[in-house]
């Protein structure tokens, strides 16, 4: 008896500390490293994801994470663990100033070629416009309007 109520204590403290450490693994010094690491579990996020049950990848490296802060590690040293255990898939790489503005100038680029090229079907074309259509003269013009008004 005395066995098993050490051993529901001792289970109670674990629990107790873990929860105690949970709230450690979700800081803001664990999750700015977290924000930089590709999670492995697939779901293409980064490991600072919050699913709702929580990812296992996720708290399984933010409990490495913090060790390695408590350790004294910083941010860059942890991140070059990462990269020599993991290689350099692992980093998540923030776009620059040009992975922002690319798609405004496609988009601009996309719509001004729009803008000519319909600007450009709307211009009545020099022969077309005077003659009624290529290869086609005032006389021939005068000679079809001859023979439809004697259709009548």
């Amino acid at each position: 008896m005395r066995k098993l109520r050490a051993s529901i204590l001792v289970a109670v403290m674990v629990a107790a500390a873990a929860a105690q450490t949970a709230t450690e693994m979700d800081s803001e010094p664990v999750n700015r490293v977290a924000k930089k690491l590709h999670c492995s579990c697939g779901c293409n996020q980064d490991m600072a994801c919050v699913m709702p049950p929580g990812c296992p990848m996720c708290k399984e490296n933010k409990a490495k994470i913090f060790k390695m802060q408590q350790s004294g590690m910083n941010d860059a040293q942890i991140l070059d663990t990462y990269v020599k255990e993991k290689g350099s898939d692992v980093l998540i790489i923030p776009p620059g100033i040009g992975g922002i503005i690319a798609p405004y100038i496609a988009l601009a680029l996309g719509l001004v070629l729009v803008g000519w090229t319909i600007r450009r079907y709307m211009k009545p074309r020099g022969e077309m416009a005077t003659a009624g259509g290529p290869g086609l003269d005032a006389a021939m013009l005068a000679r079809i309007e001859k023979e439809t008004n004697n259709l009548d």
